[in-house]
C-alpha cells in the first residue's frame, strides 16, 4: 500500500468512526461535552474525532466511548483501523458476553462443549481432522 493510499485509508477509517460517534451521541441526546466528561477527555477531543481530524485517536478514549455510547469497544477501535478483520477472531465475535456473570459464562461454555461433543459424534472424521 502506497503511502498516499494509507492517508487515504485512514481519512476514510477516521470519518467512518466520527459519523458513528455522532449518530449514537445524537441518538443518546449527549453533547460533545456531556459524552467528553463521562470519557474523561475534552469536549474538543470529541469534536476533532468526530470530524475525521484525529488520525491516531487514544485506545483508551475509544474504549470509553464504546462504554458510554453502547458500542462493543471492537467495534470502534475496527472502525478507526486500529483493529482488522483478521485481527478479530470468531471467537470475539460473540457480543454481550461482558454483560454476563461467572456463573453464566459457565453455562456458555457448556452448551458450547456440548455442540462440539455433538459434532464430533455426528461425523467422527471430519471432527478429528477438523474439516
Amino acid at each position: 500500500m502506497t503511502k498516499s493510499s494509507k492517508n487515504s485509508h485512514l481519512e476514510v477509517c477516521m470519518a467512518t468512526l466520527g459519523s458513528m460517534i455522532k449518530a449514537r451521541r445524537n441518538e443518546r441526546g449527549l453533547s460533545q461535552q456531556a459524552l467528553g466528561d463521562a470519557c474523561g477527555t475534552s469536549d474538543s477531543e470529541i469534536a476533532k474525532i468526530e470530524r475525521g481530524e484525529r488520525k491516531t485517536p487514544n485506545c483508551q478514549i475509544l474504549c470509553n466511548i464504546a462504554r458510554e455510547l453502547g458500542f462493543h469497544p471492537l467495534e470502534l477501535l475496527k472502525a478507526s483501523g486500529c483493529l482488522t478483520d483478521e485481527d478479530i477472531r470468531q471467537p470475539l465475535a460473540v457480543l454481550g458476553l461482558e454483560q454476563l456473570d461467572s456463573a453464566d459464562i459457565s453455562h456458555v461454555q457448556a452448551f458450547v462443549d456440548f455442540l462440539i461433543q455433538r459434532k464430533r459424534r455426528v461425523d467422527p472424521v471430519s471432527a478429528k481432522y477438523g474439516e
